[in-house]
């Protein structure tokens, strides 16, 4: 089957390779070009460019798609919803598979937030002056905007594109706040870049083990730094494999009675 599937993410598109394997004819949907240049090389088609409603509507109608397979960022709510809303109306098939969350033990150096502002009074309220932003680009407008974060000296670590660096340029970071490279990382690296940059508060979203979470969690706790986790959205609380996920999907698909 002819399947869309919006992916930017390595088990992003670890689905869309393994579903090509399964005989399905697969596009994938990426926001910028440099993770299309991934899936290209991982011999799957590809597209790229953020897509409002209508061009993602002419899209799947335009390529005769059984489905839209949402493997996007677990933090990505507006793409999910904009996708769920047009497959609503096309009356096609919206699934989605998000990747498993980590299952962490309660520690003294973890703190949960549902929010960045609730993740701001957290870092305000454990003293620490410099903080690491490793939340990505799009957010950094809201965490600057902060109250509770004014007196605190913020590093952000970004992807390392032209674009993502002026943007951050243009938010008052200076060069030696940004750490601009391409992850995920281990945790020796990062327990060497907090060491070199002397950070006090780690910020970070719970991504998986494959978003590098664990690999912070244990850097932190082994330098004695307490991390704030940004908590997943509440329709993001679950997870399942990919073989499970296919499993899933073709069931639906192949019996189209079952989905609802």
């Amino acid at each position: 089957m002819r399947l869309l599937v919006l992916a930017g993410t390595e088990d992003g598109r670890e689905l869309a390779e393994a579903l090509k394997q399964r005989g399905h004819d697969i596009l994938v949907s990426t926001l910028t070009t440099y993770g299309a240049d991934l899936a290209l090389e991982q011999g799957l088609q590809t597209r790229s460019g953020a897509m409002d409603a209508q061009s993602l509507a002419d899209l799947l109608e335009g390529g005769a798609f059984a489905a839209l397979v949402d493997a996007t960022h677990p933090y990505a709510v507006q793409v999910k919803s904009m996708a769920q809303t047009v497959c609503e109306k096309l009356s096609l098939p919206y699934l989605r598979w998000q990747r498993a969350p980590l299952e962490l033990e309660d520690h003294p150096l973890i703190h949960w937030a549902e929010d960045i502002p609730a993740a701001a009074q957290i870092a305000a309220e454990l003293g620490g002056q410099r903080l690491l932003l490793t939340t990505g680009s799009n957010a950094l407008p809201e965490w600057v905007s902060l109250p509770a974060l004014k007196d605190k000296t913020l590093y952000i670590r970004v992807l390392p594109t032209a674009e993502v660096l002026t943007r951050c340029e243009a938010l008052g970071f200076k060069p030696n706040q940004i750490i601009a490279a391409q992850g995920p990382f281990s945790q020796e690296w990062d327990e060497a870049m907090f060491k070199q940059l002397r950070i006090e508060v780690v910020i970070a979203k719970e991504s998986g083990k494959v978003g590098g979470t664990l690999e912070k969690v244990q850097a932190c706790l082994g330098l004695d730094i307490p991390l704030i986790l940004l908590m997943r959205p509440a329709s993001e609380a679950q997870g399942s494999s990919i073989s499970q996920f296919i499993k899933q999907l073709e069931e639906i698909l192949w019996n189209p009675r079952s989905y609802s």
